[in-house]
């Protein structure tokens, strides 16, 4: 056990030497201090010009847009092979598109009139309720100059 001291005693020894050394060659320095003190960079400094909220929320934006390429070019530069369930889970969930699920409803919810300019000929019109099995056609020939004006019961 007095080994043990005396080499625990001989390291702090050496510790102060070495303390004591450091503080006499920094006293023997010379430092000029300047007459003014410099002028400290504030932290938080009031911009010069102000921007809207609109400004804001485009520059995190353009901050997210950002950081989304660069997330989606690592994951891309990953082996299939070293993708955890996690890495998997978040490439699906940020990374691939979604698609959005297209319920059936009727995009026309009221009659709509349609004016249509065509060269004289024979045309053949349809129209039908949406998601009916059956339509109604019109085959109409126009004549030069000629004025049709068509209306379906649906």
């Amino acid at each position: 056990m007095a080994l043990e001291e005396d080499w625990a005693y001989c390291t702090m020894c050496r510790s102060a030497r070495q303390g004591v050394s450091t503080l006499h060659r920094a006293s023997l320095r010379k430092v000029e201090w300047p007459d003014q003190p410099m002028q400290s960079l504030q932290v938080s400094e009031e911009p010069t010009i102000y921007t809207s909220i609109n400004d804001a929320f485009d520059t995190i934006l353009q901050y997210m847009n950002v950081s989304s390429q660069q997330c989606k070019r690592f994951y891309r530069n990953q082996p299939k092979g070293k993708c955890s369930n996690e890495d998997k889970n978040h490439i699906r969930r940020f990374h691939q598109p979604h698609y959005p699920i297209h319920y059936k409803r009727n995009p026309l919810q009221k009659s709509e009139d349609v004016h249509v300019e065509v060269v004289p000929g024979s045309y053949a019109v349809t129209a039908g309720r949406w998601g009916a099995e059956r339509q109604h056609t019109h085959v109409v020939r126009i004549e030069p100059g000629q004025t049709v004006d068509l209306a379906f019961a649906i």
